[in-house]
């Protein structure tokens, strides 16, 4: 069919429009302050373990010797524990470095996963302070005479707090829509 001079229709008009609403491509504010809440978290814990290995002899003897005293029949059994406990919660202190970095650094690029990441840190931090909490408290005032004060043996609980803070704003509406 063409017209009667011969050319062709005219063309209809066409507009593609897409069927979700645009996402946003920057990122959401938010972030920085997830991020920068996750780095003080990490900060925390690297403190709380620099104090720990700086007078690690004196804490180690100290929580033995209180085990000792509070329980007479555990014997050498009593430093093993204490090493083994002290061992766990570098372990959980490493876990705790690497899901903060690793999820700051995919949340920073704007990954789903970053968040998820941050929960499962945000749990081990929890996890890593209340086991802290429970291994130190009832030794509290010995460790504070050898050079292990009060105020950083609740370090880890304040780490743990900033990290489930920190977690909890990666998932305000403005991160949710900002992520991929």
């Amino acid at each position: 069919m063409s017209n009667a001079d011969g050319s062709p229709p005219p063309r209809p008009r066409v507009a593609v429009t897409p069927m979700r609403p645009q996402r946003p491509t920057g990122r959401a504010p938010a972030i920085r302050y997830v991020i920068l809440g996750w780095l003080i978290s990490v900060a925390l814990v690297v403190v709380t373990v620099g104090l720990t290995l700086l007078s690690l002899n004196d804490i180690r003897a100290t929580l033995a010797a209180d085990l000792v005293r509070a329980n007479p029949d555990s014997g050498t059994d009593a430093a093993r524990a204490v090493d083994i406990s002290l061992m766990v919660g570098a372990v959980i202190a490493g876990i705790v470095v690497v899901l903060g970095l690793y999820g700051s650094a995919r949340l920073w690029d704007s990954r789903r996963s970053g968040r998820t990441i941050l929960t499962v840190g945000a749990v081990v931090a929890v996890a890593g302070a209340g086991a802290f909490h429970l291994t130190v408290s009832p030794s509290a005032t010995a460790l504070a005479d050898v050079g292990f004060p009060v105020l950083a043996q609740w370090i880890p609980a304040a780490a743990a707090l900033v990290a489930v803070i920190a977690t909890g704003f990666s998932y305000s509406r403005s991160v949710t829509a900002s992520l991929r």
